[in-house]
């Protein structure tokens, strides 16, 4: 019979000798450098990826002398846009970013950004957003680390179809992102769908909706210039975008790490972002002005006048159904106007 095998006390020393030993390396080697896992459901080409998020990333990374590395999870394989928030708060990716209109109810105040024609571009709306959440306005983000609150570009309206004006929005089916964009919509007599953005163009060429509401950064950024034709300049709003991480990830971070981070408060992202993203919609713009089946239309005072009435009631509304909605869109008017007095 075969003798029960055990190591000897001297391979059982050595053995526990070598693992300290591993472990003590790899622990030095983990200090070395700390990963970030962060989740970003457009493609690892998109605009968002490389020149937004990528070139933020790339700052800190390089501020903390290597310390610091970001990994992105691209294409939605770690979290759908409805997935985001919940993901980062169970730690199930350290950070990520989302539009809280994808989370309805959850963050209601964040919803005065799709007010209609209220702002303008994307650099001011970020900057009012960034306020907002600098004076405790923006509830809902008290169990993640906020890194940036901004919002995306203003929505404007685009159709699938050579139409002639406002009015034929009237009965189409419209993709609108939150709920105060889409009561727009409905407001004025379209149909407002719920698509993700990653889903827009093949809804527009399908036929599944006739136009969408979305800035013109999207035009290039999720294809929708081969599958829309006519194009309104309407201030509609915007959707609000949070940049966050989970709190326990952040609490592990190395304290320089975390100063590094910390250096860059979200009022400082927002000015990043803002005025990168407006400046890649005007590009964007311009390429579809040039284009010979493409029009843009820009309405009149008179063509806008019963849109304004719409407009006005469903900011009455909001207003009434939001806790706290006079002080929050007041505090966001006067962010637009800090914005504008000083850029």
């Amino acid at each position: 019979m075969s003798q029960p095998f055990s190591f000897s006390k001297l391979t059982r020393t050595a053995i526990t000798a070598a693992v300290i030993t591993a472990s003590t390396a790899f622990s030095a080697v983990a200090q070395d450098t700390v990963t970030i896992r962060f989740a970003s459901f457009v493609g690892p080409t998109s605009f968002l990826n490389t020149k937004l998020f990528g070139a933020w990333f790339e700052m800190l990374e390089k501020e903390s002398g290597g310390k610091l590395k970001v990994e992105f999870l691209t294409g939605g394989s770690a979290a759908k846009p409805t997935e985001v928030f919940e993901s980062i708060n169970a730690g199930i990716i350290d950070a990520g970013w989302s539009s809280t209109a994808y989370n309805p109810g959850r963050f209601d105040a964040a919803g005065v950004v799709e007010l209609p024609l209220l702002a303008t571009g994307s650099a001011e709306a970020s900057g009012a957003m960034a306020s907002l959440f600098d004076q405790g306005l923006i509830g809902g983000m008290e169990n993640v680390k906020v890194i940036g609150m901004v919002t995306a570009d203003i929505a404007r309206l685009h159709h699938s179809k050579d139409i002639d004006g406002l009015d034929d929005f009237k009965g189409a089916k419209v993709r609108a992102a939150g709920q105060v964009l889409s009561a727009m919509i409905a407001k004025i007599g379209g149909v407002p769908v719920g698509i993700p953005p990653t889903a827009m163009a093949e809804s527009l060429a399908k036929n599944v909706v006739d136009a969408s509401a979305n800035d013109w950064f999207a035009l290039d950024g999720f294809n929708l210039i081969d599958v829309t034709k006519t194009h309104v300049d309407i201030s509609l709003g915007t959707a609000a975008i949070y940049l966050a991480m989970n709190k326990q990830s952040y609490d592990n971070l190395p304290d320089d790490v975390k100063a590094v981070i910390d250096a860059h408060p979200p009022s400082e992202f927002a000015e990043f972002w803002g005025i990168t993203l407006e400046n890649e919609s005007n590009r964007v713009k311009g390429i579809v002005a040039g284009l010979s089946d493409h029009k843009i239309i820009v309405p009149t005072e008179d063509q806008l006048a019963s849109w304004q009435v719409a407009a006005d009631e469903l900011i009455a509304d909001w207003v009434a159904k939001t806790e706290g909605g006079a002080e929050v869109l007041q505090a966001y008017k006067d962010g637009l106007e800090a914005y504008r007095a000083s850029h």
